[in-house]
């Protein structure tokens, strides 16, 4: 029981840390975005998925 807890928690937090990079390279200068080859933005709300 306790594994699947931990494998819950460590999912929501590598979920929050992917969350959280996205934001801040979404809020960088277009040219930025483009000159390290990140993509536009979309509104794909499926890009973070936990395995639960």
């Amino acid at each position: 029981m306790f594994k699947s807890l931990n494998r819950i928690r460590a999912a929501f937090a590598q979920a929050s840390k992917r969350r959280r990079t996205t934001r801040e390279l979404n809020e960088l200068p277009a040219e930025v975005q483009k000159d390290i080859g990140w993509p536009e933005q979309s509104n794909d709300l499926d890009e973070i998925r936990l395995p639960f």
